[in-house]
Formats: C-alpha cells, sequence, structure tokens
C-alpha cells in the first residue's frame, strides 16, 4: 500500500488550497455583483484584482486580462517555486486566500456605504 509521506501530502494540499482559497472568495464577489453568465463566472477567480483596475479607469476586459496575467504568474511561481517547502507553499496559498476575502469584505462595505450615502 502506497503511503505519502508528509511533504508529498503538503505539496497536493497547497495546490488545491491555493485554487480554492482564490477561486471561492472570487467567485462569491461574482455573486454578489450579480454576474449570471457562464462565461464571465469563468473569470471570477480573476474579480478581486479587476474590479479595482476598472474603477481607476481600464476598461472591464483590460481589467480581466490584467486580472488574469497577476493571477496565472501569480500561481505558477507558486507552483514551480524549488526553494519553497510545501508547508511554505500552503501558508502563501491561505494567506492569498485571505488576501481576497478580505478585497471581498471592502467591496461589499463599500457597496453599503455607497447605498446608505445615497452615492449609487
Amino acid at each position: 500500500m502506497f503511503i505519502p509521506t508528509q511533504q508529498e501530502r503538503y505539496s497536493k494540499a497547497a495546490k488545491i488550497t491555493l485554487l480554492l482559497c482564490v477561486m471561492i472568495p472570487s467567485a462569491v464577489v461574482a455573486w454578489l455583483a450579480g454576474i449570471r453568465q457562464a462565461f464571465v463566472l469563468m473569470f471570477a477567480f480573476m474579480l478581486p484584482i479587476a474590479m479595482p483596475l476598472d474603477w481607476l479607469g481600464f476598461n472591464h476586459t483590460a481589467a480581466l486580462i490584467i486580472a488574469a496575467v497577476i493571477e496565472g504568474t501569480g500561481y505558477i511561481a507558486l507552483v514551480r517555486a524549488k526553494k519553497l517547502t510545501p508547508k511554505t507553499k500552503l501558508t502563501i496559498a491561505i494567506t492569498w486566500g485571505m488576501a481576497f476575502a478580505l478585497l471581498l469584505k471592502l467591496f461589499h462595505l463599500y457597496a453599503v456605504w455607497r447605498q446608505v450615502t445615497g452615492l449609487s
């Protein structure tokens, strides 16, 4: 019977956690934004980065492209980093996901503030 080592278990968990921590908060952002089209939901994991770019004056397509490059580069760099231990990769993935969850909360608070002050 094959029993994976602790390093192998952490390595698999780091990749899965990175994807889940980035995609779940981002999909919630897309759901809160009322986006229902499937092709836009494919890009949902990029919305926490794309929304501030959209507010800075980029059109929505350019913001999604920039966000895709940032997300893809970060994911590939983390997976391919040879000097990082799997446990460190897992920690970075969780921290990255929690940062997106914080962005989600800030967007929600901003939307509530706009409704309360009548700016929407």
